[in-house]
């Protein structure tokens, strides 16, 4: 288990976790995949810092990330981390407000 990545929040096994405030350890997973996320939107970022996380157990872990990416935009991010694997992106939401929640 990936205790110190997970939201404040115990949840169910496959629900959703209430938002928290995103980690240095979710910072750290969304630099992993900012390469990804620049090609699939066909731009770069020198803004990209995650703010809020949740988390679902799903025969591994799923991380909804809200991303601010500079001037007043937000991005969305679906990662999928099997139990024993490799981080990957599994979606990308564009022109993301700061007010608009994570999956839930």
């Amino acid at each position: 288990m990936e205790p110190q990545m997970k939201a404040t929040t115990r949840t169910a096994l496959g629900a959703v976790s209430d938002p928290a405030p995103a980690t240095h350890l979710i910072q750290s997973n969304v630099e992993l995949v900012k390469k990804d996320v620049e090609e699939k939107l066909g731009r770069t970022f020198s803004v990209y810092q995650a703010t809020q996380f949740c988390t679902q157990t799903v025969n591994g872990y799923k991380y909804f990330v809200k991303v601010d990416v500079g001037n007043s935009e937000f991005i969305h991010l679906e990662l999928y981390k099997p139990i024993n694997g490799q981080l990957s992106l599994l979606n990308v939401e564009d022109k993301k407000s700061e007010s608009d929640p994570l999956k839930k």
